[in-house]
This record gives structure tokens, C-alpha cells and sequence, in this order.
């Protein structure tokens, strides 16, 4: 085969033919016979040296050993039982304890009866001897220790004494089978070194048998040096086949003709070699029609006009012989055969490949989908948690401004607290995910140290004395007062440390002590660290602590919790370019610590205002009804409180249905409706009502949005609505609104419009003062889960897609929904940016909705950390405040 020339050569006589190979043939023979024997001796060694290695010789050694060891563990057992009964300490672990020695020596002492590779030992009278004693004992004190725990207590004198007669017999048993296994393992070694001397000499002989046949080769190879020269074309040839060879293998000609047809490539197409040469190739390896296809108009470039060194492969579909079509892989090299140019192409079926492909791509795109999946679930699940669990603080804490008597309060407390506890817990999971994320961003802003400590202590005081705790902080050295830094983040960092320590800590005393430390220049790193005389940790667990959702306690009884707060802890600190850590010994407390590079400000923070007291209702000139349609939670309670507080009645309807529903079945005054809402929007609620011939078709109807887009305002006319309340709710327009209202039922003239309210960073003014106390803590806390939670979806891809519809539609839905809280809680740069995004994807621009994770990440990180600090001063003035009542 793969001959493409014919080749002749003289045909050797037959006398010189015979003694050609008589020779050899001789030089063979007595290769084989040294061979042979050798071969029979190397069995020989080889037997004796897996003798060797699959000898039990060390096991059984070890064993032997073992058995004083184990002797001396149950004596030793026996012992400490005795001290321990003595002392009146002996429980029944001990007794356990005892007993499983006594059964692991007994094992030992059985191994020697009932298995056979100790015959040989058991032969020997001494070994028996002291084997028969050794039984005999164990015989004797099995009773007692089969008994009951008082009657094993009581005999633990009479074990002791046996076991100090039968250590002697135990001791001479182990030496007597380890001197017997060293002798059989030194007669074993000396019997393998003769067989291996003896097997040198026979390879020493063969070694000279090999120099001669080697001389004999060396003139065997002179011979064939001529035949050599003849052969090198076609050797030439050959090699470069072999030497390239992949899979299929085809030798054409320059006009395309079959020249060879390897095996593999028989395999792959079903022709045979006698079949395939001399016809066309392309027309044989590709399915009618494949010519004008790339890859055979690319495999004809390749043969009509090859690129030397360039080996590019090629895919095709490639023909079998029962018509069935196949995916393939060829690559064609130019090969020079004396003169001649040959084409050669290796072949390969690439169909498993394919599948393969195929299913990988399959397996990743189930995977995206399962992890995309999976980050829906959370960001929904998260948010459907939040909703509820702010409604209920909320509500708790506007009970509380109510009359309620001592076991009421009590429990409200009980309630505010598991609420609070499950709140916490949520947070923390969602904390980790934005680490996960990478959204977790810092703000960098001046904030007093020693306030952020004051905070800190004021929120975990009540914690700490319902443990019996004293709960203090100090300077250690200078104060390092203000700095820049996140202070947000930091008092989240210090608020999980002692209350940690407050849980673990009983009728003691934690410390908080901070410390900068010495340098130069405005950079410096302060150390903070929060001291209990608690539990402790044990040190095997003072690193664990600090991995997600691991706890030193995991029992029924632990303090609670998911073990993510101090991982949560680990990673704010770093994140800040700090590092936290641990030090504590079991009994005496715990001293967690936190280094934190902080700059000193050049300016003091700004003070945050407070707000203004809540104007006292005033019976207006006529009490008006309102119908409320609003599905933000927060929106629809100030705007009730704000109402109500003008001596208005308010009904309240959380979707445009429902609000259709209640303007059909009563009449209302005036009807505030925001315009996005789900199961039916605003337009579409208002159209209905004016088409209807409910009790309400006729009575303004307001809109109430975050912001309407020029051409939107006399669209939202249109479908029949009065007026347009822009949020954020400002009080004053609203109350103007109101006044109009009233006016115009009494004078018959239309409602006076809404005025626009300014657009600062945060304005706590925003809302005058309408909602304060529990309330207000309450709206803010919604407000700041709607954040997190609006960021944490865009950045984390929950809507999907933004080149989907209905994606699209979640987001801006979203954004919408926010802008209007952001409005109406003070957030007003917020609420600006949210409606710019919000205004271009109206009119057409997506590229602010999908960079919107980016712009609002560092603007709601600002944004927060001002509330936080607004609502810490207020925090901070009621607490003065009833110091000073």
C-alpha cells in the first residue's frame, strides 16, 4: 500500500538467500535460549519478591506490637477509673471508655486465634504458653466487665492486680512473635540475594551474547546501506504519511485523483481502497450539492492554489457511502514525492464533537438559566420578606404612639422585637449577596468617631443591661476627631461586634476602647476594639467565626442568629482597607479588634436638621372624603397622614382596580390616583371611572406621579384627570390642593394646581414635619429597603435582559416606583436622576436604564448615609430630650 511508483530490484539467488538469514537466524536462537533463562530466573525473583511484598509479615509484626500497646491503654484505663472512683468523679463515659479498651486488647489477644497466618506461632510451646495465660486472664475479668457499671466499679481493685500479673505474660507474648517473624524475614532475604547473585551471572553471559550480535548487526547494517539509498524516496514518502497522520488519510493528485485510501478513511466513508482509487476525491467525500457550500469551496481553493505553511482546517459535511452526511474536520498538506505534487488530507469525523459541543452548550446555557434563576428567586424573595416585615415595624411603631396599657407594651415589644431580630436576619443575607455582586460601595464623607461610638453604645445599652451588662466606650490616647471615611458602614461593623458580645456576655462589662495610633501627616490607623468578659472563643474557632453562616455554637441552645454578621463584619472591613481579627481564652472574654486607615477632616460634619414639630389639624371649612389609589406603600401612608391631618377622611385603594371598584360604590370628593400601578394603571383607572356610571364619574380626579413627560400631561387630561400632584408630595401643595378643592365644591371653581417643590440632595423639610417619631423611623426604613433593593436588581441583572419588553417594562417600573418615594421622603437629587432615566427610556434612549447600576450606586450610597446621619440626630435629640424631661 501508498506505493505511487513502481519500484524493481534484482531478485537474490536462492543459496545466497539462505545464507542470509542462517546467520541471523543462529545469533537469534542463542539470544532466545540466554533469554529464556533468564526469563525463567526473573520469574523465579519475581515470585519470591512478591512473596516478600504481599507478606503480612508487617501487619502481623504491627499487631504483636500493638498488643502491649492496647495492654497497656486498658491498664492504664483501669487506672484512671480507680483515681476517678476514688474521688467520687467516675461517670459512665469512663466506664465506656474502660470497656472499650478491654474489648480492643481482647480483639488483639482473638486475632491470634482465629487467624491462620499465626499457626506458625501458636507451634511454638513459649508462644502457647504465655498465649494460654494471657486468654486465661482476659477469661477471668470478662465478667466484670460485661457486668453493670456499680459491679465493674467495684471490681476495678481485683482488674488492677490481674492486669499486674498478666503484664509480664503480655510483654513476653509480643517479643517471642516479633523475634519469630524477623528470623522468617532474614531466611526470606538470603534465599532472594543468592536468586539475584545467580540471575547477575546469567546477565553478565547475555551481556556478551549482546556485544556479539551487536557486531554482527553493525555488518548487517553496512549490507543494507545500498538497499537503504534505493527505499529513501519512498521511506521519504512514507514518513511524511505517518508523521502527520490524524484520523482518515487520502494521497491525491494534482487533478484531484485518488492516488491512496487509508484504513481509517475506509472506516469513515465505506468505500474500500480498490473502490476509491482513481476517482474523484471531492466528488466521492462530499454529499451532492456540498461544492458550493463553504467548506467545499474552500477545500477546492486549497487544492487548486495551496498557501505553502499555511495548514488552516477546514469544516465540511462529509458523504458516507449509504448517503448519510457527517460533520468533518480536513486539513491538507503539499507533499513533493520526487518531482511529483501530492496532496495529502487528513480526515476526521467530528460528529462526537459536535454532540458534545452541542451538550456543553446546552449544559451552560441551563446553568446561566438556573443561576439567573436563582438570582430572581432571591432579589423577589427578598423584596416580598422586606415588604411585609417593614409594614409590620411600621405599624408597631405607630402602635406604640398610641394608649397602651403595661402588658400591651409588652407585648409590642415582644413583637417590634422578633420583627426586628427576622429583619436583621434578611439584611444580612442580603449583605452578603451584594458582596457577591460586587455592588457593596463606599462613602467617603467627614463623620465624628466619637459619635458614631455614641450611636453605637445608645442602640446597644437597653441590650446590654437586660443581660446585666455595663456598656461604655473611651479614648486611649489623643481623640482623632473628625475623619473621613464611611461612617455608615463603620457603626454596622461596631453594632454587630458588641452586640455579639452582649449575647455571650452575662452580669459583666463590655468595653469599647479606641485607639490612633502614632504617625505622621493626616492618614492615620486607629484600632478599635471591643473588649467582654463573656464565654470566650476557643482558639481552634477563632478563625472559623468569620467564614458565612458559621457560629462557635450550633446547638439547640445557641443565641441565634446565621452566623453571617462577623463574615459581613470581615468583609466591610476590608473593603474599607482595614482588617479585623480576634483574641480570647475560654472563660475570662473575648477582645475583637478592627485597624482602620482613617484621614482626619479638615472640616467638622454638617449638623443635620431637625425636623419641624407637626402643625396641630384644624377642622377645615368642610370635611372633605378622599379616595387614595396608590400601590407604593410609603406614598399611600403619607399621603393619608398628611390628608388626615387636615381634618379630611381618607379611604385607601392599593391598585387602579380596587380604586375603580370603591369610586363605583361611593362617592368621593376627590380622588388621588397615581398614574403607575399594577393589575391597572392610572389612565386606564380614570378612563374608567369617567366612562362608568359610578358613584365617583364625575369628581376630580388628581394625578399623582413622579414625573410626566411634556406630551404625557395632556394625555393624562384626556382620559379625563383634573389635575397633575408632581412628587415628591410636598405638604404645602397639597394642602393648597385641598383648600382649592373645598373651594371649588363651595364656589363651583376648579381645584388650584400643585406647585413644584426645589431639588437639594436630601431635604427632611420636604414632608414638614407631617410624619415623625416611630412613623417616620418606620417610612425611612421602607424607603432605604426599596434602595437596596431597586440597586441590588439592576446591578445583579434580576429583570433580565433589557432588550426584552417586559424586562424593560419590570425595570422602569421599578425606577418609577422608587423615584416617587425618593420624592416624597426628602431624597430629591435622587428622585431627579431616577426620572432622567426614566424620561429617556421613554422617549427611546435605553443606554441610562442600562448603566443606571453604575450612576445611582455612589448617589444612593450618599443619599443613605445622609438619612442614616439625619435620623442618628434625631435618634440622638429625643434621647436628650428625655434626659432633660
Amino acid at each position: 500500500m501508498w506505493q505511487v511508483e513502481a519500484e524493481s530490484a534484482q531478485p537474490d539467488s536462492p543459496r545466497r538467500s539462505r545464507l542470509r538469514w542462517l546467520r541471523p537466524g543462529l545469533i537469534v536462537l542463542v539470544f532466545a535460549l540466554a533469554l529464556g533463562l533468564i526469563a525463567v530466573m526473573s520469574v523465579s525473583v519475581m515470585g519470591q519478591l512478591r512473596a516478600l511484598r504481599t507478606a503480612s509479615s508487617d501487619n502481623l509484626q504491627w499487631t504483636l506490637a500493638q498488643v502491649d500497646t492496647e495492654f497497656l491503654r486498658y491498664h492504664h484505663a483501669i487506672e484512671e477509673a480507680r483515681i476517678d472512683s476514688m474521688q467520687g468523679m467516675l461517670s459512665t463515659a469512663d466506664l465506656a471508655e474502660l470497656r472499650t479498651r478491654f474489648d480492643i486488647f481482647y480483639s488483639r489477644i482473638d486475632t491470634f486465634r482465629a487467624t491462620g497466618t499465626y499457626a506458625k506461632l501458636r507451634d511454638d510451646a513459649e508462644f502457647s504458653r504465655a498465649f494460654a495465660d494471657t486468654s486465661a486472664a482476659l477469661a477471668q475479668m470478662m465478667p466484670a466487665i460485661d457486668g453493670p457499671d456499680d459491679a465493674l466499679e467495684a471490681s476495678l481493685p481485683t482488674l488492677d492486680a490481674a492486669a499486674e500479673r498478666v503484664a509480664p505474660t503480655v510483654r513476653s507474648l509480643s517479643l517471642i512473635g516479633l523475634a519469630e517473624f524477623a528470623r522468617q524475614s532474614d531466611a526470606g532475604r538470603v534465599a532472594v540475594t543468592t536468586m539475584l547473585m545467580r540471575l547477575g551471572g546469567v546477565a553478565s553471559v547475555l551481556f556478551v551474547a549482546i556485544s556479539l550480535l551487536a557486531v554482527s548487526l553493525l555488518r548487517l547494517y553496512r549490507l543494507s546501506e545500498t538497499r537503504a539509498d534505493e527505499r529513501a524516496v519512498t521511506a521519504a514518502r512514507m514518513r511524511t504519511v505517518i508523521e502527520t497522520s490524524l484520523d482518515g488519510i487520502i494521497l491525491c493528485d494534482r487533478r484531484g485523483r485518488i492516488i491512496e485510501f487509508s484504513p481509517a478513511a475506509e472506516t469513515i466513508f465505506g468505500h474500500t481502497a480498490a473502490e476509491a482509487k482513481g476517482r474523484d476525491m471531492l466528488g466521492l467525500i462530499l454529499p451532492p450539492g456540498a461544492e458550493t457550500a463553504p467548506g467545499g469551496l474552500a477545500l477546492a481553493a486549497e487544492l487548486r492554489d495551496p498557501l505553502p505553511g499555511v495548514h488552516d482546517r477546514i469544516y465540511l459535511d462529509g458523504v458516507r457511502r449509504d448517503g448519510t452526511t457527517f460533520p468533518a474536520e480536513v486539513s491538507v498538506r503539499l507533499a513533493d514525492a520526487g518531482g511529483r505534487r501530492l496532496f495529502v488530507l487528513f480526515i476526521r469525523d467530528i460528529s462526537v464533537l459536535k454532540q458534545a459541543e452541542a451538550a456543553l452548550t446546552e449544559a451552560r446555557d441551563r446553568a446561566v438559566a438556573g443561576e439567573k434563576a436563582k438570582a430572581d428567586f432571591v432579589a423577589v424573595m427578598s423584596h416580598e420578606m422586606r415588604t411585609p416585615l417593614n409594614g409590620l415595624l411600621g405599624s408597631i411603631s405607630l402602635l406604640r404612639d398610641t394608649g397602651l396599657d403595661a402588658r400591651q407594651r409588652r407585648y409590642v415589644d415582644t413583637v417590634e422585637l422578633s420583627g426586628r431580630l427576622l429583619s436583621g436576619l434578611v439584611n444580612d443575607v442580603l449583605d452578603l449577596s451584594k458582596f457577591e455582586a460586587g455592588m457593596m460601595v463606599l462613602t467617603r464623607a467627614p463623620f465624628q468617631l466619637s459619635r458614631v461610638l455614641d450611636d453605637v453604645v445608645s442602640n446597644q445599652r437597653e441590650l446590654a443591661r437586660a443581660h446585666g451588662n455595663r456598656l461604655g466606650w473611651s479614648w486611649c490616647g489623643a481623640p482623632f476627631d473628625p475623619c473621613m471615611g464611611d461612617a455608615a458602614k463603620l457603626r454596622q461593623v461596631l453594632l454587630n461586634l458588641v452586640n455579639n458580645a452582649t449575647k455571650f456576655t452575662t452580669d459583666g462589662e463590655i468595653r469599647i476602647e479606641v485607639e490612633a495610633m502614632p504617625g505622621e501627616g493626616g492618614l492615620r490607623e486607629v484600632e478599635v476594639r471591643v473588649i467582654d468578659t463573656g464565654a470566650g472563643i476557643a482558639e481552634a474557632d477563632q478563625e472559623r467565626i468569620f467564614r458565612d453562616f458559621e457560629m462557635v455554637d450550633s446547638s439547640y441552645g445557641r443565641q441565634g442568629g446565621t452566623g453571617l454578621g462577623l463574615g459581613i463584619a470581615r468583609r466591610l472591613v476590608e473593603l474599607m482597607g482595614g482588617e479585623i481579627g480576634v483574641e480570647s481564652t475560654p472563660g475570662e472574654g473575648s477582645l475583637f479588634w478592627l485597624r482602620l486607615p482613617l484621614e482626619r477632616a479638615e472640616t467638622a460634619p454638617s449638623e443635620a436638621r431637625s425636623p419641624r414639630r407637626a402643625p396641630r389639624k384644624r377642622a377645615p371649612a368642610q370635611r372633605l372624603s378622599v379616595l387614595v389609589v396608590e400601590d407604593n406603600e410609603i406614598n399611600r401612608t403619607l399621603l393619608r397622614e398628611m390628608v388626615e391631618a387636615e381634618g379630611h377622611i381618607v379611604t385607601e385603594a392599593v391598585n387602579g382596580r380596587e380604586g375603580v371598584e370603591r369610586a363605583a360604590a361611593a362617592r368621593f370628593d376627590l380622588i388621588l390616583m397615581d398614574v403607575s400601578m399594577p393589575v391597572l394603571d392610572g389612565r386606564d383607572a380614570t378612563r374608567e371611572i369617567r366612562a362608568g356610571r359610578g358613584a365617583s364619574r364625575d369628581v376630580p380626579i388628581v394625578g399623582v406621579t413622579a414625573h410626566a413627560l411634556p406630551e404625557e400631561l395632556a394625555a393624562f387630561r384626556e382620559v379625563g384627570m383634573t389635575d397633575i400632584l408632581k412628587k415628591p408630595i410636598d405638604r404645602p401643595a397639597l394642602v393648597r390642593l385641598l383648600a382649592g378643592t373645598v373651594r371649588a365644591m363651595e364656589a363651583e371653581v376648579p381645584a388650584v394646581p400643585a406647585a413644584p417643590g426645589p431639588e437639594p440632595l436630601f431635604d427632611p423639610e420636604r414632608f414638614g414635619g407631617m410624619v415623625s417619631g416611630a412613623a417616620l423611623q418606620g417610612l425611612f426604613e421602607r424607603f432605604v429597603t426599596q434602595g437596596d433593593g431597586l440597586l441590588g436588581d439592576l446591578a445583579g441583572g434580576a429583570f433580565g435582559p433589557m432588550t426584552e419588553a417586559t424586562a424593560r417594562a419590570a425595570a422602569l417600573a421599578a425606577v418609577h416606583r422608587c423615584a416617587g418615594s425618593a420624592g416624597a421622603l426628602g431624597a430629591l437629587r435622587l428622585q431627579a436622576v431616577l426620572q432622567a432615566i426614566e424620561t429617556a427610556a421613554k422617549r427611546g434612549d435605553d443606554a441610562p436604564l442600562a448603566g443606571a447600576a453604575e450612576t445611582l450606586a455612589p448617589l444612593w450610597a450618599g443619599t443613605r448615609a445622609e438619612i442614616e446621619g439625619w435620623l442618628a440626630a434625631q435618634r440622638a435629640g429625643q434621647a436628650a430630650g428625655q434626659v432633660a424631661g
